[in-house]
Order: C-alpha cells, then structure tokens, then sequence
C-alpha cells in the first residue's frame, strides 16, 4: 500500500514538473508567435502563479479525470490567463494558446524520442534523472524553435483578419492536441503501434504551416503589387493633370499669339496696298523677325516634351530624334507605350528592324503632312500591345497615297517625292521585315484632311496573317497574302480592287 502510495506522489511530481514547464513553454511561444514582449513586473507574477496552481491541480487531478478533460482544463486556464497578460479578447487567446499548446506537445513529444538514447546508453533508471534529462532536451528545443527567423517576429497571419489560415492553423493544433490525448490513453503495449502516426502527423503539420505560410506571404506579395499598382496609377494621374494644365497654358499662350499674328497681317497687307511705296530693308528685317519670334513662341513647348520611354535605349533615342524632326517641321508628335516592348523585340521582331519600320513611315508621315495644307499637323506612334496583339501604329494627318503608290507597294521602289529624300525603299524594306516576321500590314485611309481627325494610319502587326490590307474611304481595296519569296509577284491568293 505504501509502495502504491509513494509511486502515485512520484507520479504527482514527474506530472507537475512536466506540466510546469509545458506550460510556461505555451505562454512564451504564445507570446512569441503573437509577437507580444512587453510584459509588467505584476502581470509576470500573477501570470507564474496562476501555471504553478494549474500545473498542481493537473498534477492531482490527472489520476482521477480523463485526459480529454484535464487538456480542455489546461487549456482553458493558460488561455484565460493569457487573455489577462496580454489584454487580449478571449477567442484571441484560445487561438493562440491552442496552437502554441500542440507545438510544446510535439515538441515534447520529439524530446522524449530524442532523450531515450541518452537515457538507453547510460542506462539511467532514475526517474527524476529521467525527468531532467527529459526537461533539458525540451528546453533546448523550444529555445530553438524561438530562434526561427521566419517566427523572430511570430505569425504576422494570426494579427490580421486572416480567417481561413487562422481556421487552417486551429484545426490542425486541435487534431496535434487530441492525437496527444488519445496516445495518452493507450497502454504500453499498443503505444508503439500509434507512435510513428503521431510522428508523421507532427511532420504533416509543420510542412502544412510552411505552406500555409507560403501562401500568406504570396497573397502579402500581391496585396503590395496592387499597392504599388495603385500608387504608380495616382502618380499617372497626377502626370496627366500637369499635362492638363500644361495643355492649357500653350492655349492660353496660343490665343495671345492670334492677336499678334492679326496685327502682323494687318501690317503686311497696309504695306502691300501701298503700291507707291517701296518696303525698305530694315522693315523687311523687321517683318521677318516678328514672324520668327511668332515661330519661336508657337513651337518652344513642344520641344521640351518627354516622351515615354521603352527602357530600350536604340529605340528611346530613334523616337527622340523623329520627334526633334517633327518639332522641325511644326508638327505636333505623340508617343503612346502599352505592353511590355521588351517582350516584342525579344520574340517578335529584332529592334533593329524596329528602328527602320519607325524611321520609314515617321518620315513619310513628315513628308505627306509637309506636302497638305491641312492645319491639322500631327502624328501619333502607338507601340506595343494594341488591341490583344502587338504591333506599331503610325498615324499622320497628311495627304493620302497615290493610287499607282498602292498598286505598287512591295513590289518595286515607288516614290512621288524623290526630291526630299523619298526613295521607295522604305516599304520595300517594310515587306521585307512583314516576311520575316510573320507579320501584317495594314493601311487604313480615315478620311479627307481635317482638323479634327487624322487622315490615315499604317499599322504592322505581328499576327502570323502574313497580310497586307488597304482599306480607304475612297474605294480602295487590297488584299494580299504575302509569299515567303519576296519577288513572286504572282499570288494566288490576292483580291485588288481600285477604283
């Protein structure tokens, strides 16, 4: 009797110490994973003594109350005096304690296995020794565990309104804390045949967490992405705003320029009625000079506007220059940038033979706004993704092709402007690059010169249709397949209709 006694208070004290330190552990890795440090000297105290009475009543209790039942009662102590220390909500605290509690029994669970080789190897028989062999690998492990750089500032998840890895997380600590109580139950003998599905649950679960985690810190990652998407938004905003109001200064500067271009005019034809009168040099100076001051303050703006950049420095500098070429000429040039050009002339289209398609028929979009009387003067290059597929647009406002121009393109050199620089060759190096890119052209006629609209726009794209198009608001109509063999003129697959 009394040897069943002095095992049952051997028992009582292995239990305490054990529970004692489970206990402190779940507190301190609670705190950990929640990332709460700060703690008053009183709550500290309050905190130790509430473990200390718990861990004896665990103690006393555990030989009389199912295991199922002394658990939840740990349980619920430790999360009521979490829930004190930390002034945190109830539910909060159950979710902390809960998932920190399954982690300090498979830690636990791991020192037991770990411990048992020293413990066989020094044949160790004494419980007590057993008990601190035991309690030191555990303390070394959570200690460890403390020091994970992924947990140095705890599970950021928990601290957010993340329900579904809150839920995940839960689940599992509960499903780790049952399978402690049912292997608690088992009898030596049947122990074993349970052990090894603890250990591969255990493992089951960090490697669930990982993931868990993973995917909370993509869903982080994006939720910045969209942030910054945001951001970069609001500054194009802003950009356009500036521009707005840019736009409106130049209008403002331009009203005031029709007043002094008036006065000009009216000076010019007093001169001109005056018949008998012949116009000195210096008034000839000065009428030249009043008419370039005019000049000068029309077109200073459009020199100094940024152009959007490719990140391509061969292609940034040939729109640069087309635009300093249009400035020349008194033509307002655009730039519109979509997708990622990058992608284009790694896979589509060498940037080489981008710069040339950009050199062409920016300088014929010159050369036929040159040659309208339209005050409408403009050409805007659109490059990059358009309409689901990439490509460059070129619109201008100048006049439209001649109709023996269309007969011709891509067959022979054609040009009605030789004496400015035209040569032909220019679509004839274009049907070259459709060929070996696989790639469409397409001439679109708007309409008639006006100031409210462009009049036509050349547009390559890079479809694999291998097509040329003419479509015109005068008739005009082409539809070409285009042969892999630039000379075979002869394609039997070609519609040509002129009128």
């Amino acid at each position: 009797m009394s040897e069943i006694i002095q095992n049952n208070s051997t028992d009582d004290i292995i239990n305490f110490f054990r529970i004692f330190f489970i206990s402190i552990s779940t507190c301190c890795i609670a705190s950990k994973i929640m990332n709460v440090t700060k703690f008053t000297k009183t709550k500290k105290i309050i905190t130790f003594i509430i473990i200390i009475i718990t861990s004896i009543i665990y103690a006393i209790e555990k030989r009389m109350i199912s295991n199922l039942y002394i658990t939840l009662f740990l349980l619920v102590t430790l999360s009521f005096a979490y829930s004190k220390i930390t002034d945190s909500s109830m539910g909060n605290s159950i979710i902390a304690i809960t998932i920190s509690l399954s982690i300090n029994y498979v830690l636990f669970f791991a020192a037991v296995c770990i411990s048992f080789f020293p413990i066989f190897i020094l044949n160790v028989e004494n419980e007590f020794l057993i008990l601190i062999i035991l309690l030191i690998t555990y303390s070394i492990e959570v200690l460890l565990f403390s020091k994970i750089n992924r947990f140095k500032k705890g599970f950021s998840f928990l601290r957010k309104n993340n329900d579904i890895l809150d839920m995940l997380v839960l689940n599992v600590s509960a499903i780790i804390l049952f399978s402690i109580i049912i292997l608690s139950n088992y009898v030596k003998g049947e122990t074993k045949k349970i052990g090894f599905g603890i250990i591969i649950f255990a493992i089951i679960m960090f490697v669930t967490i990982q993931k868990s985690l993973q995917l909370y810190y993509k869903q982080k990652q994006l939720i910045k992405t969209l942030e910054e998407t945001q951001a970069e938004l609001e500054k194009y905003k802003k950009d356009v705003k500036e521009l707005e109001e840019e736009n409106l200064n130049i209008s403002k500067k331009s009203h005031s320029l029709v007043h002094k271009q008036k006065q000009l005019e009216y000076k010019l034809n007093e001169l001109l009625s005056q018949t008998e009168t012949t116009i000195t040099e210096k008034e000839k100076e000065e009428l030249n000079s009043s008419i370039e001051n005019i000049s000068k303050e029309l077109y200073t703006e459009k020199a100094i506007i940024e152009l959007t950049k490719t990140d391509i420095p061969n292609i940034d500098d040939m729109l640069k220059y087309q635009q300093s070429e249009c400035i020349k000429n008194k033509i307002d040039f655009d730039l519109q940038i979509s997708g990622n050009i990058h992608h284009m002339i790694n896979t589509l289209i060498p940037k080489e033979d981008l710069e040339i398609l950009i050199a062409d028929h920016v300088k014929d979009a010159i050369i036929a706004i040159n040659h309208s009387n339209n005050e409408n003067r403009s050409i805007l290059v659109r490059l990059g993704k358009i309409d689901e597929c990439y490509g460059i647009y070129i619109y201008d406002t100048g006049i439209e092709f001649e109709k023996e121009t269309l007969e011709s393109l891509g067959k022979k050199p054609s040009t009605t402007h030789a004496d400015e620089g035209g040569t032909g060759m220019g679509f004839m190096n274009t049907f070259d690059t459709l060929r070996k890119c696989k790639a469409s052209l397409i001439i679109k006629e708007i309409g008639k010169p006006s100031k409210d609209n462009f009049t036509k726009v050349i547009m390559i794209k890079f479809n694999n249709k291998q097509e040329f198009r003419v479509e015109s608001y005068r008739n005009i109509n082409i539809e070409v397949k285009l042969d892999q063999d630039s000379n075979n003129e002869n394609n039997s697959k070609s519609k040509v209709t002129i009128k």
